[in-house]
Formats: structure tokens, C-alpha cells, sequence
């Protein structure tokens, strides 16, 4: 989660509830294409000490007045929009306003509401003793820009570009929390504001997850919230009788993770490991909701770049998933390996032949 300061609600049963907080991902050109900003927290903070985050932070009362001056040039409505209507205009603008805040208060740069580009949302695992609502803006700035103004909660800049971030992250030389490490996934492809823009619209489908019947041990679910972006849907599924795989859990809001648990809970079974087809964040982006928030099994294919926050276990062709009561093996998908999937880390073949992702039939969404 992006660095923020500390203080969190607790909700009636005890746990921490999340805090409405705003993180902003620093665009500017550089010779070998753009660099993002990325700041280390110092080793002394309470917080994601040492970890090279974003800046950002809680959104306080004082951004939520209607004649904010951060909001020059941006109504309530239109940040509502923004973030796909999923937040009244009130609170939309609010968020929009902390971005702009936590940006000048930690680097002294300015960046303008108006101008920012909303990405992600990212809620905190439950269970942890802070936890955070956070959506991710992106600001351009100029080439040249630098920090200019660092605050006690950085004690390390770096303008780095996504590949070279991602790479480092890999070799340890950077620690990342998962959705920066996402979000730097998703900006490799894009090279100017009209690709970010595109890349992290809202998608049309605002409707609420759903988990299909379960067939000969494989339920379908239809995710919201796809690697983050509102509106966005994947496919994930849950499979066998009493002891569950679930296959590429991709919404990182824990919208989907509260149906698919109320389908469990009403089958008397239960999950117990996670498997990933893929490393790319509509496989992913919602696995720390399982692997940190309840301390499940990860697994994941040879073929992939595989390297998060939490532990994987690495499985190659033939190998069966070392939990779940239905037996689930990888292999190659049908056909060979698609076309643009080349980060394909595994697909999973049931008892009965069938296939996880089934690339023969429908496309995902």
C-alpha cells in the first residue's frame, strides 16, 4: 500500500477498518523513456519501513471542503466520474485533493486535481493492524522535475523507469509492496497520457461480482474491480468439493473476495491455497487479500517472472497443486501458448481433462 500516516478506525469486531487514503504515481519523460518517483520510507517509521512506495497519504477532514483551493478547476462531480462513480462527489473530490496535498507536504512538487489521472484502488487485507483505502492517481510533470522539498517520512528519492523498477524489485535491490509492484506492471505498455488514460479507464460493468454453480468440482467467478480499475472484469474460479483452490483472484477491493467467501461459507467449505495462471495483474492484483490477510499457499507456473511480497511456491509441467481436495495439474494450455501471452505462468488441468484459463472458448474478460 502506498506510504500513509499512521492512525486507522477499528471496526465493531475488533479489526481495523481502512482509512480513505490517496497515492500519486510521479510521471516525467527521461532519455530512455518515462520514470516514475519512488520514495523509501525511513527504517524508523511505524509504517512500511525501508520500502520504496509512492507518495501519498490519508485523506483528512480538511480535504473534504466543497471550496477546497486544491480543487481549482475540478467540481465534485467530474472527480466522481473519474473514479467511475464509485465514490460520492464529496468524498471523490476529497481524494482527489489529498493527492494533490501529500504530493507538495512529501516532495514539494505541485501537481494540479484537475490534471491527475485516477488509476487503482487498493484496500488493505483485513487482519493487518493498519489499513488503508487507497486510490492511485498518475501526474505528468515536466522533464527535469525533482524533489524539491523532502519530508521526514522519505529519506530516499529515486526517478526510475517501470522495467528497471520491476527488475529491481526481482533482485532485492528495491523492496515494493504489491500494489506498486501492480501498478508498474500496468505501466509498461503506455508511453504518453492518452495510453494511461486508456490503459486505466473505467470499464462498463459495474455490477457486483458474482460466483457461478459449481459443476463437477468448478465454479465460475465473475470478478469487479480487474487489477484494480473500477468497472473491469476477469474470470477466476474456485475449484473442487470441500478444500477449494482458488484460481487468479483479481480484484485487489475485496469486493470479490466478500462474495466469494459467502459462497463458500454457504457450499460448508472452505479455501485453502491459491493458484496463478499468470503473473499480470488480472490474474494477481487480489492475491494478498489471501496470501497476507490469511496466510494461504500461493502457486504459481515456471514461465512467468513470479516475484511478490509474500511466498510462491514454483511448479512445473506435470507437477499437481499440493492442496485441494480435487486434483489439479499443470499443463500447457490448449494448443500451445496464445499470442500475447507470453507471460503466461501456468494453466491447470482438472481430473476430467478440462482446463484453466479454457483458451478454446470465450475470451476473458
Amino acid at each position: 500500500m502506498a506510504a500513509v500516516r499512521a492512525g486507522h478506525a477499528t471496526a465493531r469486531d475488533g479489526t481495523a477498518a481502512p482509512v480513505p487514503a490517496a497515492a500519486v504515481v510521479l510521471i516525467r519523460a527521461g532519455q530512455g523513456g518515462f520514470e516514475v518517483l519512488l520514495t523509501r520510507r525511513p527504517p524508523t517509521m511505524a509504517f512500511a519501513a525501508g520500502i520504496h512506495v509512492f507518495p501519498g497519504g490519508r485523506v483528512d477532514a480538511a480535504d473534504q471542503r466543497a471550496d477546497h483551493e486544491l480543487a481549482d478547476g475540478l467540481t465534485a462531480e467530474e472527480a466522481a466520474h473519474r473514479l467511475g462513480n464509485t465514490l460520492a462527489a464529496p468524498a471523490a473530490l476529497a481524494h482527489h485533493v489529498a493527492a494533490v496535498r501529500e504530493t507538495r507536504e512529501e516532495t514539494g512538487i505541485t501537481v494540479a486535481a484537475v490534471e491527475l489521472v485516477h488509476l487503482t484502488r487498493w484496500v488493505t487485507p483485513p487482519g493487518l493492524s493498519r489499513r488503508f483505502d487507497a486510490r492511485f492517481f498518475a501526474a505528468l510533470v515536466p522533464p527535469g522535475t525533482e524533489v524539491v522539498d523532502v519530508s521526514p517520512e522519505i529519506d530516499q528519492a529515486e526517478w526510475i523507469g517501470p522495467e528497471e523498477a520491476l527488475a529491481a524489485a526481482a533482485s532485492g535491490r528495491l523492496a515494493l509492496l504489491l500494489p506498486s509492484i501492480v501498478t508498474l506492471q500496468q505501466l509498461l505498455p503506455v508511453r504518453d497520457r492518452r495510453d494511461i488514460e486508456a490503459a486505466f479507464r473505467p470499464g462498463p460493468a459495474l455490477s457486483r461480482p458474482s460466483v457461478g454453480p459449481f459443476v463437477d468440482g468448478l465454479a465460475e467467478i465473475d470478478q469487479g474491480w480487474a487489477a484494480g480499475i473500477p468497472g473491469r472484469r476477469a474470470t477466476g474460479w474456485l475449484v473442487g468439493t470441500k478444500d477449494l483452490v482458488l484460481v487468479d483472484p483479481a480484484d485487489p477491493t475485496g469486493e470479490t473476495a466478500e462474495v466469494v467467501d459467502a459462497a463458500v461459507a454457504a457450499r460448508g467449505a472452505r479455501i485453502v491455497g491459491i493458484a496463478l495462471t499468470g503473473p499480470e495483474p488480472k490474474c494477481a492484483a487480489g492475491v494478498e487479500i489471501y496470501a497476507a490477510g490469511r496466510g494461504l499457499p500461493v502457486v504459481a507456473g515456471t514461465g512467468g517472472d513470479t516475484f511478490a511480497p509474500y511466498p510462491v511456491q514454483i511448479l512445473g509441467s506435470g507437477d499437481r497443486v499440493p492442496f485441494g481436495d480435487e486434483p489439479l495439474t499443470v499443463a500447457p494450455p490448449p494448443g500451445g501458448r496464445p499470442a500475447g501471452l507470453r507471460d503466461l505462468g501456468a494453466a491447470y488441468r482438472l481430473r476430467d481433462g478440462r482446463v484453466l484459463p479454457d483458451f478454446a472458448g470465450r475470451p476473458r474478460a
